[in-house]
């Protein structure tokens, strides 16, 4: 590297705290030298070349001579004039358009100069898709799963008030235990993806009532109901108690406000009300009663952790149907607090889960995922879940498995860093079904940047569907990979003292295998041994991890039995993040320098409702590119593997 090169990277903290790239300004700061034009840029207009800049600060400035580098055409432009423009004469969507700007004085002298380009495509280096039908048989036998119903009846509950539209969840899961006869909206989301589906439905005319959803649902399948069973949003666990009784037992669970509208606005009710308010002195009791009477019916394979957070007013969850339908055991429990500890024991011994079960919803502890502290020793792994809607309507669809091609390994030289891109959280299936499907869907410049998407696995059966959505709209920049951990998140460590650790990852590299992954994520490993056990028999290109490893720790994990461990890099939540993020890898004039960094979706992807994931992403590889042009390259997570397992295979240091 030159000594220009090596001063400005030695200038990275400054250059850093500098800059602060706002949302909506991401210029930054000035990095050329006085006597170059600043702020240059080259975009593509109406299949022309414009290239932009302003003149420099010296005032003997005569013109600024632009140059296409592919034709060799060249402009002198007059001070002041600050644009060019090029006829594209190769259109090739891959090609990356370079263009340099020297400036001449009235003296006749040249500056050195700067290039800028325009980017048609990020990526190292392009390759097609494969069909993603594949032949091998899905993974089956984890969740529940019902048949497709000949006719479907939609509910709209965007305007009940949010106990209702629980209440509505939990009859939803009810009516659709054997067929998936009924399907909400709780937001306009729920119906663009039933028409993605391209579903067949019939959508039920609501009342105009306080609770039009709620009392749609009602009149039309009142007759399935045998007993409403009063509950108390005063005492939690209530709440738990009733979904389950209600699931077992055909009711409806009702407030004492849904139990008077019914009788005094809805024609009355002649069978049986059983008021579970007061039927126990506290908690404890409750669950005891449920594990002594309701578990030996519950699902074997199946929990879940869906009482009502502090925030159901505002947010209910929806996770509420799934729960009723599959007759799981429902808890609402802090795995930080001793007593709800041993409660939690209590359930999971009870029903004895074998290796593969889940906890569906989300934690109750301020940090949810921490949930895993008490779930993982019996065999349970989290499938975050809390507000995924319709969940009893999407898994009627048939397991179906899916392939992706493997990673190709790119060309790689010292004095470049080469970079991988992913977004968070899809192993969460809320995030999947909303906020991921939103950035695939509308997210503008997809396809121009090599970026993975967090997926779950266990998608495959559990929606089929949603699975096939993200594969069908792939681009060739596109990579599905899995969350943290695989097929379920679990902190391995805390799983490994199960005594089924090498049971789950055996099941693990199944579902993984079946849904097409290459890549996934790893967290709360820290435990080396437990690690390259994971690395040993995950059966993956490429583990980016996200545990709490020094460097010298990672050195030793780097690549075992062909997989190849990365860092799973900074979290980027908002714009400006990641060009600090890569800026603060400087490249080695020893050797390439391998990077991943992590795009949290929520944050970084949406800004005022609006997705701009790729657009805010674009104008920061913009702006690195322009800063310290030639330093950094873009490939696919399942392409970066491939090329550091070459590089390794070959004697290079990684």
């Amino acid at each position: 590297m030159n000594t220009i090169n090596s001063l400005r990277f030695f200038l990275i903290v400054i250059l850093t705290a500098m800059w602060s790239c706002s949302d909506k300004d991401c210029s930054g700061a000035v990095t050329e030298p006085i006597n170059e034009v600043r702020a240059a840029q080259a975009k593509l207009v109406d299949d022309k070349a414009v290239v932009t800049w302003i003149d420099p600060y010296i005032k003997n400035i005569k013109n600024v001579i632009v140059k296409d580098l592919q034709t060799g055409q060249q402009e002198s432009v007059a001070k002041g004039v600050q644009q060019a423009k090029f006829s594209i004469t190769n259109n090739d969507q891959s090609k990356s358009y370079q263009f340099e700007l020297k400036v001449e004085t009235a003296s006749g002298q040249l500056s050195q100069g700067i290039t800028v380009r325009i980017v048609n495509n990020w990526a190292q280096k392009i390759h097609p898709l494969i069909d993603y039908n594949s032949q091998e048989t899905p993974q089956s036998g984890l969740f529940f799963k019902n048949k497709p119903a000949s006719e479907l009846d939609v509910f709209d509950v965007r305007k009940d008030e949010s106990l209702a539209k629980v209440v509505t969840s939990v009859m939803q899961g009810i009516v659709n235990q054997e067929f998936a006869k009924t399907y909400l909206i709780w937001e306009d989301q729920h119906l663009d993806q039933l028409n993605d589906a391209g579903c067949n439905y019939q959508l039920i005319t609501a009342p105009q009532t306080n609770n039009p959803g709620f009392t749609a649902f009602y009149n039309k399948y009142k007759d399935v109901f045998n007993k409403l069973i009063v509950w108390s949003p005063d005492d939690q666990w209530t709440w738990c108690i009733a979904q389950m009784m209600a699931a077992q037992e055909h009711a409806i669970p009702v407030t004492e406000d849904l139990k008077n509208y019914i009788i005094n606005d809805l024609g009355g009710w002649n069978k049986e009300i059983v008021d579970i308010r007061g039927r126990w002195t506290n908690k404890n009791d409750a669950y005891n009663w449920a594990i002594d009477n309701l578990a030996v019916n519950c699902h074997k394979t199946l929990c879940f952790s869906a009482g009502l957070r502090g925030d159901y007013v505002s947010s209910p969850w929806k996770i509420y149907d799934y729960a009723a339908a599959s007759k799981g055991f429902v808890f609402w429990l802090n795995e930080t607090n001793e007593s709800d500890k041993t409660l939690m024991e209590r359930i999971f011994n009870k029903i004895d889960y074998p290796v593969g079960s889940s906890v569906l919803g989300f934690g109750m502890n301020t940090i949810g995922d921490d949930l895993n502290l008490a779930i993982n020793t019996h065999n349970l792994g989290f499938v975050v879940s809390d507000y995924y809607a319709n969940a009893s309507f999407w898994c009627s669809y048939p397991n179906k498995s899916f392939q992706q091609r493997r990673g190709i390994a790119g060309e790689v030289q010292p004095g470049k860093v080469y970079v991988s891109i992913s977004l968070s959280d899809g192993d969460n299936i809320q995030y999947a079904a909303n906020i991921l499907y939103r950035i695939f869907k509308e997210g503008k410049r997809r396809g121009e940047v090599p970026v993975a998407v967090t997926m779950p696995a266990v998608l495959q059966e559990l929606n089929p569907n949603l699975l096939e959505f993200f594969y069908k709209n792939m681009t060739q920049n596109d990579e599905l990979t899995a969350g943290p951990s695989g097929m379920q998140f679990i902190f391995g460590d805390k799983y490994a003292l199960s005594g089924k650790y090498d049971e789950w990852l055996a099941l693990n590299k199944k579902w993984l295998s079946t849904a097409g992954f290459h890549t996934a994520h790893l967290w709360s490993t820290d435990n080396q041994a437990n690690f390259k056990q994971y690395m040993e028999g995950s059966g993956l290109d490429l583990v980016m991890d996200g545990s709490s490893r020094t460097n010298a720790e990672g050195a030793n994990c780097k690549y075992v039995n062909g997989t190849v461990r990365i860092d799973q890099g900074e979290q980027c939540s908002k714009e400006g993040d990641v060009y600090r993020a890569l800026l603060s890898t400087s490249p080695s004039e020893r050797r390439p320098i391998f990077k991943n960094i992590y795009i949290l979706v929520s944050d970084y992807g949406v800004e005022a409702g609006k997705v701009v994931m790729y657009e805010r992403l674009i104008k920061e590889l913009e702006k690195l590119d322009r800063d310290y042009p030639n330093t950094y390259e873009y490939m696919l997570p399942m392409d970066l593997a491939a090329t550091i397992k070459k590089y390794i295979q070959e004697g290079g240091i990684y």
